[in-house]
């Protein structure tokens, strides 16, 4: 036995022998790659002036979450398409747009948080929306917690969130927020601003969305991929450059496994076989699926950062907010058939084995650096238009919490002939 085991090392080690030159330098070059993109990101969105804006709702908003959509396309048209140099020597990228759902002691708040000098295209957009709405400066309302949580007066949870399926498959967007018997939409939101607006002094719920525009060519490639998986039909025979990279992976894969099990290769198989039309392949429900995927694939996508945090003062902080926190997000906006969210485990403030403490102290305080500092990075996913416009918008006059601040009344421009003393 121990003979054998030697005999094992024995050939693990020639074959590093054999190979180290090759690998070495692809390993290298991976982490360089990696820490130098993160230092020219840092540097290049460092060097701008951001701002908080607060979104007060007007009171007499009537229309469905379709006007936060038309606000969401004009933010699509940001998208500089950065090549490959701009990318990796100067870091430079899509902009960043923050939306923010707040729930402070009862008072619940909309804002947004990007660069400066896209803020006359914020307030314009918006306005064009919502004509009676007000948008106001604000201080950074993350400032006004202690910079290291948790402490001796504060506790946080937090966590990001991720889909459930790929990404091109929808979230339960607006459009399915119907009453069966009128037809009148509920909002959305709905539930989500009533658990905001129930915690108790000194208890917040944050809930952020970091987004950057995303070019058409990941509809037609990522999202059309996921269309012909779902009819069954093969994708395009793979490059030159792939199968080679195939190839290597199965060659060096195979060296730790070769001594007890056979080398084998995947062959692409580019070819399609016949099938019965679709119409007869796909049950009911497939057929339901699809058409969402098709029509959600039809809208402007963003790549979204998404988390949620409860932080508070030791008195009266409770993980029953946890839970009204998921409620609203991941049961309110979930489609079992279609697509949902769900915690990211890596990122969640918990841990389950040794040194449990230390662990969660450490994911507290990185949540809360992240949150603060609008990091995108990490694990990110795919939302369109429609479903960003169902987890961010003005709620309509059908919600009636005393925690939201609508705006009473109607600002309007001096009549033009007003006559000067």
């Amino acid at each position: 036995m121990f003979a054998e085991f030697l005999e094992n090392i024995g050939i693990i080690s020639k074959a590093i022998s054999a190979t180290w030159f090759i690998a070495l330098p692809i390993a290298f070059f991976i982490v360089f790659k990696s820490l130098w993109l993160r230092h020219v990101i840092i540097k290049f969105y460092s060097g701008g002036d951001s701002m908080v804006l607060e979104l007060r709702p007007p009171r007499d908003t009537e229309k469905s979450p379709q006007l936060m959509e038309s606000f969401f396309s004009l933010l699509a048209g940001t998208d500089k398409g950065p090549n490959v140099l701009e990318r990796y020597l100067d870091g430079f990228g899509n902009p960043g747009f923050s939306f923010e759902i707040v729930g402070d002691s009862g008072s619940v708040h909309f804002y947004v948080h990007a660069d400066r000098k896209y803020r006359e295209m914020i307030e314009s957009g918006l306005y064009a929306q919502y004509p009676g709405i007000e948008i106001v400066e604000v201080q950074d309302y993350t400032e006004r917690v202690p910079k290291i949580v948790p402490n001796n007066a504060w506790k946080i949870w937090g966590s990001d969130y991720e889909l459930v399926k790929p990404d091109p498959y929808p979230i339960r967007t607006y459009r399915k927020f119907e009453e069966d018997i009128t037809g009148k939409m509920i909002d959305p939101l709905h539930t989500l601003i009533e658990n905001f607006a129930s915690l108790p002094p000194g208890q917040q719920l944050w809930l952020q969305m970091i987004i950057s525009p995303v070019g058409p060519g990941w509809n037609a490639t990522v999202g059309r991929a996921e269309v012909d998986k779902l009819k069954g039909i093969a994708g395009p025979p793979p490059s030159r450059s792939a199968r080679i990279w195939k190839d290597m992976m199965d060659i060096f894969g195979g060296i730790f496994t070769g001594w007890s099990t056979s080398v084998e290769f995947t062959p692409f198989d580019g070819g399609s076989k016949e099938q019965d039309p679709i119409e007869f392949r796909l049950t009911p429900v497939e057929k339901d699926v699809l058409k969402g995927l098709e029509e959600n694939l039809a809208n402007l996508f963003f790549d979204v950062k998404m988390r949620g945090v409860l932080i508070g003062k030791n008195e009266g902080f409770s993980k029953i907010n946890v839970n009204a926190l998921q409620g609203s997000v991941i049961k309110v906006f979930s489609d079992n058939n279609h697509n949902g969210f769900k915690l990211d485990n890596a990122s969640k403030t918990g841990a389950d084995y040794a040194f449990k403490d230390s662990i969660v102290d450490r994911r507290s305080r990185l949540i809360l650096q992240r949150y603060r500092d609008r990091d995108g990075s990490g694990k990110t996913f795919h939302l369109s238009t429609e479903e960003l416009a169902t987890l961010f918008h003005m709620p309509d006059m059908s919600v009636t919490t005393p925690g939201v601040e609508f705006v009473d009344s109607r600002k309007g421009n001096a009549p033009a002939n007003l006559p000067f003393m």
